[in-house]
């Protein structure tokens, strides 16, 4: 029994020493969410919510020059499961038990040894620079890769992306590949800062990856040109704009612009936003394109992911094919620890009516017109939990898009615990 125990403790010892030696530090981040959703679409429905999710971050870092991450998506609505009880939203039903883990990230984070070179490899975070309201183009996760280095005021990131595969058998998809490739450059001036950027999908023309604001583009390429400027010209006051040109295949330009004016005062920070992304013209060109939905250009709750509690509604899609002004008030408090935010916004679509006959809650034209209102309250119960009230009410003139829908009501209440 000694021996036995002697060289139980051996193993350990030698186990011990086998992990001291590739030791690393683990972090975990994230939040959980829970919350309820109301929203009432006129003649067009309700919906009657509760939901919640869980996201998970884990960095496990073995130097300043090596670290992994991965991050993890739990989420439900409350009674609901799918069939067999297994994918993404599953187990919301009475004996839950869903097989139900997303992986939302998997990468690698390293520096090329004596340089500066930052390389970040597997599925991961890439997103457009958006200096007003976030990018109208691409914020998502994706299969990438991405070095980025820097030199005194000017930063620099090439990326590669495969959103897209048709077959993992490498001698059945040939054709059937979307890439993406792009350059970013970043210049800090002090008090103005410049992003110049590019992208470039290159799609196989068997590839079922396209535009998804147009239709008919799988297989089509497409360019990207860019720009992002923030500005402080003076105390209190930021200045940004974002200016952009794309262009699928042989159809004429789109093209998005925005800007956004906001002043810091004691009691809120006031600001003025406004945007325009050309839509279809009557030979169905000109409509600014984006990737996977676009919707991470958020300038209301319900145009893009903007809703502050439960789900990301996007009821009105993305701000492509749009154009709006917005006034805002943020960060506005009157009693410790419970702040709001405020905004009025005019919206209107871009795309021609010729195309009436396609128009849709989220697809626009120059006949569809919108007031939304949205104020959402958050209280700080805790330094890591928040309650939050999300509120929306959208007056519509919708000719062609949804004329029995009149007018649009969202409410919606939740708490967030963030580690």
């Amino acid at each position: 029994m000694k021996r036995i125990i002697v060289l139980a403790l051996a193993a350990c010892m030698v186990l011990g020493a086998a992990l001291g030696a590739s030791a690393a530090e683990f972090k975990a981040s994230g939040y959980l969410y829970a919350g309820y959703d109301y929203l009432n679409v006129d003649e067009q429905g309700k919906v009657n919510d509760f939901s919640q999710r869980f996201r998970s971050q884990i960095d496990i870092i073995a130097s300043e020059a090596l670290s992994g991450t991965v991050f993890f998506e739990i989420d439900q609505d409350w009674g609901y499961t799918k069939a067999g009880n297994v994918g993404g939203g599953s187990g919301g039903r009475i004996g839950a038990d869903g097989v139900n883990i997303e992986t939302k990230r998997a990468y690698m984070t390293f520096m090329v040894p004596s340089t500066t070179v930052q390389v970040r490899a597997g599925i991961q975070g890439l997103a457009l620079p958006g200096a007003v309201a976030g990018s109208p183009i691409i914020n998502d996760d994706v299969a990438a890769i991405v070095a980025s280095t820097s030199y005194d005021n000017v930063g620099v990131t090439a990326f590669f992306a495969r959103p897209y595969a048709g077959s993992k058998d490498k001698f059945q998809n040939a054709g059937t590949i979307g890439d993406l490739f792009g350059a970013i450059v970043s210049a800090d001036f002090d008090v103005v800062t410049v992003s110049p950027y590019f992208m470039f999908s290159n799609n196989g023309e068997n590839s079922a990856l396209g535009y998804d604001n147009l239709a008919g583009t799988a297989g089509k390429e497409a360019q990207w040109i860019g720009v992002a400027v923030e500005a402080a010209p003076i105390e209190n006051l930021t200045l940004t704009f974002d200016g952009i040109y794309g262009k699928v295949d042989t159809l004429d330009a789109g093209y998005f612009v925005a800007a956004k004016a906001a002043y810091a005062m004691d009691f809120a920070v006031p600001a003025i936003l406004a945007w325009y992304g050309s839509g279809l013209d009557d030979d169905g060109d000109n409509l600014f394109p984006v990737i996977n939905g676009g919707l991470n250009f958020v300038p209301t709750t319900l145009v893009g992911f903007g809703a502050a509690a439960t789900s990301e509604d996007a009821l009105f899609g993305s701000a492509a094919g749009k154009w709006g002004v917005s006034l805002q008030a943020s960060e506005m408090s009157f009693i410790e620890k419970v702040s709001h935010t405020f905004r009025a916004t005019y919206i209107q679509g871009t795309n021609d009516d010729d195309f009436a006959s396609v128009a849709s809650l989220s697809d626009w034209t120059t006949d569809d017109k919108a007031y939304e209102f949205d104020f959402v309250t958050t209280y700080a119960m805790y330094d890591n939990l928040d309650l939050i009230v999300d509120l929306a009410y959208v007056v519509t003139d919708l000719d062609d898009a949804a004329p029995s829908t009149d007018d649009v009501f969202k409410a919606a209440i939740g708490a967030k615990y963030n580690f």
